[in-house]
């Protein structure tokens, strides 16, 4: 056990730098210095004064407003990272023959796998914590928000994450890359687009569950908008209501549960040419 568990740090340290050494890196950190800059514009309202129809709107209630909308977007960029850098984070080694040498050594193929996705999540993930930490920061300070929301909302993201993560690499395993960035760069704001058609169907008339693409969407796929949206809700007494928080978080994990079985399942049918 302890030299599983030793395993699979180096194969994840491994990973980890292989996805700081990519280009894509470079792109992940020039969005996080974007994403805290318009965070730091957003969240500063000093000397500040907002008006609707003439009457004067509490610097409150706007950043109860603009905070809840701040973080949703900025979880949702760091789920689509997540995907974006396990595309090709298994295929890769697979494709060059390096998954080969690693696996001639006593290593199984549930550990290198596994390795390769805690690679992965490290990179979206750290990118999360500067991104999300940092904004949630100025919000709680300047604002004087709970954090508690903000909380919710990194622990939702994450588990996006690895679901979305996991997911991808399996994908990987049968598509190629492109074919999998598309699915991710589609999915991901599709899924988010129908939780918040749910959310907004369900304000309007309690109860009302939408059909089409959307609706099914919104009932089968992973819960990634609804828990990001119920988490930060708290924030703006106007989106009380918006979905339950321990219900979507439940459903996220199980997605990510049954993509990581997935990915392994996937991982584990693959034929490798060791020649």
């Amino acid at each position: 056990m302890r030299q599983s568990l030793r395993g699979f740090g180096v194969l994840a340290i491994e990973a980890l730098r292989d996805g700081l050494r990519r280009r894509f890196a470079f792109a992940v950190a020039l969005f996080m210095i974007a994403g805290l800059v318009s965070a730091e514009s957003c969240t500063d309202f000093s000397g500040a004064e907002f008006s609707l129809n003439g009457h004067s709107i509490p610097p409150a209630l706007m950043a109860g407003l603009i905070a809840p909308l701040l973080l949703a977007w900025q979880a949702l960029a760091v789920v689509a990272i997540a995907g974006i850098v396990a595309s090709d984070h298994l295929a890769r080694p697979l494709a060059e023959g390096s998954a080969a040498l690693w696996l001639a050594r006593p290593i199984s193929r549930h550990l290198f796998a596994s390795a390769r996705l805690a690679g992965a999540l490290g990179v979206a993930l750290g990118a999360g914590v500067l991104l999300l930490g940092g904004s949630a920061t100025l919000v709680v300070l300047r604002q004087h928000l709970p954090a508690s929301p903000a909380l919710a909302a990194c622990a939702a993201t994450a588990l996006a994450s690895v679901a979305v993560a996991a997911l991808a690499m399996a994908a990987s395993l049968a598509f190629g890359r492109a074919a999998v960035l598309l699915l991710v760069l589609i999915g991901v704001p599709w899924i988010a687009l129908a939780n918040a058609a749910t959310l907004v169907a369900q304000r309007v008339e309690p109860g009302i569950e939408p059909g089409g693409v959307l609706g099914a969407i919104d009932r089968f796929g992973p819960p990634i908008g609804t828990a990001v949206f119920a988490a930060v809700a708290p924030w703006n007494p106007h989106f009380e209501g918006a979905g339950e928080l321990g219900e979507a978080l439940l459903r996220l994990a199980l997605w990510a549960a049954g993509g990581v079985a997935f990915l392994l399942l996937a991982f584990r049918r693959v034929e490798i040419d060791s020649t």
